[in-house]
């Protein structure tokens, strides 16, 4: 039996075509997850888009039967495995849920790369070796049902963790730019945050009837919004946004949002590097009318590391 976990599992659900062919939870009692081969690996081109070219992460039984290659990556995991963390994608192929690849990271990886691991589980896109880095699709799971998920693996490896890092998991990031950008600027100042506070992500905004005239749409979706204060932050990427349509499209946009009353900050991916990190955090502080500590630049600097 192969069991496909962490990494691998979630670039597999990117595709959305991938989850409409998932089968039910299974039961992960009396299963066996060692006995297989490169051969039968190389077999889950199949079902599967499978690159040789990356190591595919697996699940086995124990320690021994550990193996760490350029092709295969293999995981134990000690004790019962919760209730909905696997699901049948083939015949002989098991693959984890985001729930339990989200569980399998906050045991073993970082806060800061467990909590982004967990926003693209309920977020909008999923990673991908490839030009673009990652695809659209929809939302693996909600946080609330995330949560539920927790609450079947209390006592497992893993878990307390998994549930302390979880206010911290935002909903509707569309990218992992977008999810760098967001936990760079609310993540407390001893994780190398600047422990702004949370915004919603991907939400939409409409002008009321009388404020049409100052509207070049009847709505717009903006990538981070603190609706309180009237702050909108926008992540434009060097591809996306380059062509005259898309120049054309965000002039609009923000000239729009600025004639209704939003403050609106544009954020590319220089502006998330050092310093400049640290000048964007002031600036959305101001935005938000608040104060918060900020880290030193070493720390900040290590928890860019660990996102990127």
């Amino acid at each position: 039996m192969i069991t496909i976990v962490c990494e691998s599992a979630l670039e597999i659900l990117s595709d959305d075509a991938a989850l409409s062919r998932l089968g039910d939870p299974c039961q992960a009692s009396n299963l066996e997850w060692s006995t297989f081969s490169w051969s039968d690996i190389r077999e889950l081109g199949r079902y599967i888009a499978f690159d040789e070219r990356h190591p595919i992460h697996v699940l086995v039984d124990r320690p021994v039967d550990r193996v760490h290659s350029d092709r295969v990556v293999s995981h134990v995991w000690s004790g019962p495995i919760p209730p909905g963390s696997l699901y049948h994608l083939a015949p002989g192929v098991l693959i984890a849920s985001p729930g339990f690849c989200y569980l399998m990271a906050s045991g073993s990886q970082s806060k800061p790369r467990a909590i982004s691991i967990g926003m693209e589980c309920v977020g909008l896109y999923g990673r991908r070796r490839d030009a673009r880095g990652f695809s659209d699709r929809n939302q693996l799971m909600t946080k609330e049902e995330l949560a539920e998920y927790l609450e079947g693996a209390k006592g497992c490896y893993g878990c307390r963790n998994a549930i302390r890092f979880l206010p911290y998991v935002m909903e509707r990031s569309r990218s992992p730019m977008e999810t760098v950008m967001v936990l760079a600027l609310t993540l407390p100042a001893r994780e190398g945050g600047f422990g702004l506070p949370r915004p919603e992500l991907n939400v939409t905004i409409k002008p009321r009837p009388d404020e049409f005239a100052l509207s070049q749409r009847s709505q717009y979706e903006v990538d981070a919004c603190w609706e309180r204060q009237r702050l909108v932050l926008e992540y434009n990427s060097y591809s996306d946004h380059l062509s005259r349509e898309s120049l054309d499209r965000d002039a609009m946009k923000g000239n729009s949002l600025r004639s209704l009353g939003w403050k609106v900050l544009v954020v590319t991916r220089a502006q998330l590097e050092g310093d400049a990190l640290t000048v964007l955090a002031y600036q959305v502080a101001r935005g938000l009318g608040v104060k918060r500590p900020h880290p030193k630049a070493e720390e900040r600097d290590r928890l860019l590391d660990e996102l990127f």
